[in-house]
């Protein structure tokens, strides 16, 4: 037995004898206590002998010394939202207090009492003995590290603030002396963030910093210098942001850097080129930083991703601007290409599945970028640019990325409305058209690979299914689809009235469609929202027949197709055809109330018909009046027949109703607007209805 092994038996063996004895002292069983001291010290020694190797492992896991330790590495890092808030708290009213004796200093000085000068030396005092609080803090441990640190922050940004004032706005300072001096505070800011690991104050530091580019601008420095001092600043930032591991703080401090190369290469329009290579080596920079710094066991891996995707896409837009007018601006283009094909190479290699599938999306989108910038066939952009964007939503929903989906959704959205509004059907044969349609076709794919089923779901997509986002896309497709068919109803179609027939026509066989469809397949919203335009557009097409001029014929149609619509949903709920199935729930307790409102809808676009075809001299007007009062007294019949085999009491008030109304319309208005003939025809018609419909309600 090694001697290693024997320590720690002896170790053991010596905490069992306090264990035993203390037993003792409480129970008062010396004899007791001995026996099972000894029993138990011979078990150790009979079981530790023979295996001395599987013995150790037990042995380690028990000593308590190590336990605890472990126990406090898991659980000190992990802060209550209390405590965070604490921690946030010195910063914030750090803030709060420089930007007060800012604001003071500048009171004082408006009303005359400090000149400029003074005011500057104060604010550089305050910057002064802010970080000097600190220092004298921390070295006699006063207080807690959250306050220290605001101390430090407060003193960088007062101190950074007060140079650009003083060389910007009073000109009481040279330009190179504060330049001199705004260096000065950056390194005392790089160097303060990298001994205190304090991710907030890497990011004051890093947004303060890339200030200063604009005091650059306004010296009338070279702007290829501008250019290397953003770039080595965000290089050197690094160092602090990969030895703490803060990731947010990389994230805003790419988004400041290429904003603020952007701007400073928009005001210069000379050496553009050296301006896209140095945006193309900060970009790298960040993605060199990106990988060291991504774990793919994190629970926040999908967050990290998208906030990659939407950097590159963001960098993407921003390079576009800068290349514009270089001559060969493709190449640029390629060399981004060739990153994102680099990163997703090495995500490949790692076995990033998800980094892995956002940069294979970003190199194809720069690689679309790329085409629409080089000499292709006119209007092609106009393909490209919607498919972009298409792309990226997609990746983001297969990857199920929350940022991916909201930054593709939106850029996906503007370029679905500018499609939309700046295109139209004509030529019939033409991109133009095409580029119209796409979308709509996008936009069904979208909704289908949206509502794939899922094992389980994401925080973000319970959000977005408890606000029915996939049932609105579905009917955000459907809308699409109308509005592409009233741009052709407008263009080929709609006479003088502009009255879209098609989209009439369109919206009922969509609404018919969409009740034949499982709710699983169609979404929740669509087949409501279908309903409600479908018996608005029914009112509105029989209620004022008269403006419902354009095309005679595509008019007559459509009224035709809606009173069909409506008569075979009807025949269906009847007949326990497919929609009753379908909505067998729903359908059994609101059947009485539908089918009667079917029936006066049937009877009001029936009766839109006829007066059209009067106001459109295809019938003469007193053959309208007589076939007006037949509907009437039909659909009275019918109602109370229908309500009788199947015992629908809100049917046969609505039967009962409408004879009433018929039989008023009869006696009060026919009699005299009707001739002999058509007055004699009409009655017999009517009275034969009346007894058939007599002789069938008796029998039943």
């Amino acid at each position: 037995m090694s001697l290693e092994m024997e320590q720690r038996i002896a170790n053991l063996e010596q905490e069992m004898m306090d264990l035993r004895h203390e037993l003792e002292d409480l129970k008062r069983q010396q004899s007791v206590a001995k026996a099972s001291t000894l029993g138990a010290r011979k078990s150790i020694i009979e079981q530790s002998a023979p295996k001395p190797a599987q013995d150790l492992k037990p042995n380690s896991n028990v000593e308590p010394k190590p336990k605890i330790k472990t126990d406090t590495e898991k659980v000190q890092p992990q802060r209550t939202f209390e405590e965070r808030i604490m921690w946030a708290l010195p910063k914030l009213f750090m803030i709060i207090l420089v930007m007060g004796v800012l604001w003071g200093l500048k009171l004082v000085s408006d009303y005359g009492y400090l000149p400029n000068e003074v005011k500057i030396i104060l604010a550089y005092v305050l910057s002064l003995a802010l970080a000097a609080t600190a220092y004298v803090m921390e070295r006699k441990q006063i207080g807690s590290s959250a306050i220290t640190i605001s101390l430090y922050g407060g003193a960088f940004i007062v101190g950074i603030l007060t140079t650009a004032a003083s060389a910007i706005l009073y000109e009481i300072i040279g330009l190179t002396p504060a330049l001199v001096i705004a260096v000065v505070y950056i390194g005392y800011g790089i160097v303060i963030s990298y001994l205190k690991k304090n991710e907030v104050l890497t990011i004051f530091v890093a947004f303060t910093s890339l200030l200063l580019p604009y005091l650059l601008e306004y010296m009338d420095f070279s702007p290829v210098i501008i250019l290397i001092y953003v770039v080595v600043l965000f290089m050197m930032l690094q160092f602090v942001i990969h030895q703490h591991k803060q990731k947010l703080a990389l994230y805003i401090a790419t988004f400041f850097t290429v904003l603020a190369v952007s701007i400073i290469a928009f005001m210069n329009n000379d050496n553009r080129v050296v301006f896209a290579i140095g945006f193309l080596v900060a970009l790298t920079t960040f993605y060199t930083s990106w990988c060291r710094l991504y774990n793919a066991e994190s629970k926040l891996k999908y967050i990290h991703v998208g906030l990659q995707f939407s950097l590159g896409a963001y960098s993407l837009l921003l390079m576009n601007f800068i290349i514009r007018p270089i001559e060969y601006s493709e190449a640029l283009l390629l060399i981004l290409v060739g990153l994102f094909t680099a990163l997703a190479g090495y995500g490949y290699k790692q076995k990033w599945q998800e980094a892995f599938d956002s940069a294979v999306t970003l190199a194809f989108i720069t690689l679309c970028n790329t085409l629409l910038v080089m000499n292709l066939p006119v209007n092609v952009d106009q393909l490209l640019i919607p498919f972009i964007t298409f792309a990226g939503v997609m990746m983001g929903l297969r990857l199920r990325v929350s940022m991916m989906k909201v930054v593709g959704s939106f850029a996906f959205t503007i370029t679905l409305a500018l499609s939309f509004i700046f295109h139209e059907p004509t030529p019939f044969f033409s991109i133009d058209h095409v580029s119209l349609i796409m979308p709509g076709i996008y936009l069904l794919i979208i909704y289908v690979y949206a509502r794939r089923p899922k094992e389980t779901l994401t925080t973000f997509e319970k959000f977005m299914k408890e606000m029915y986002m996939v049932d609105i896309v579905a009917v955000i497709t459907a809308g699409y689809f109308l509005a592409y068919v009233g741009k052709l109803d407008g263009t080929y179609f709609a006479g003088a009235s502009n009255i879209p027939h098609l989209v009439y026509i369109f919206l009922a066989l969509l609404f018919v469609g969409s009740l034949l469809v499982p709710t699983k397949y169609k979404g929740r919203a669509l087949t409501p929202v279908l309903s409600v335009f479908f018996i608005l557009f029914t009112i509105m097409l029989e209620i004022i027949p008269y403006n419902m001029q354009g095309v005679e014929w595509l008019n007559i149609v459509t009224r035709i197709v809606y009173i069909a619509v409506i008569v075979a949903i009807m025949i269906d709920l009847l007949m326990k055809g497919r929609i009753y199935q379908i909505y067998q729930e729903q359908i059994e307790k609101l059947l009485d109330p539908i089918v009667s409102a079917g029936v006066v809808l049937t009877m009001i676009s029936i009766w839109g018909l006829i007066s059209q075809l009067s106001y459109n001299s295809l019938l003469d007007w007193k053959l309208s009046i007589a076939f007006s009062t037949i509907t009437l007294f039909l659909t009275a019949s019918i109602s109370l027949w229908l309500s009788t085999a199947r015992h629908l009491r809100t049917l046969r008030i609505t039967g009962f109703a409408i004879l009433v109304f018929a039989f008023i319309k009869l006696i009060f208005f026919d009699l005299s607007a009707l001739d002999l003939l058509i007055r004699a025809v009409l009655f017999i018609a009517i009275g034969g209805i009346g007894l058939l419909l007599s002789g069938r309600l008796l029998k039943k």
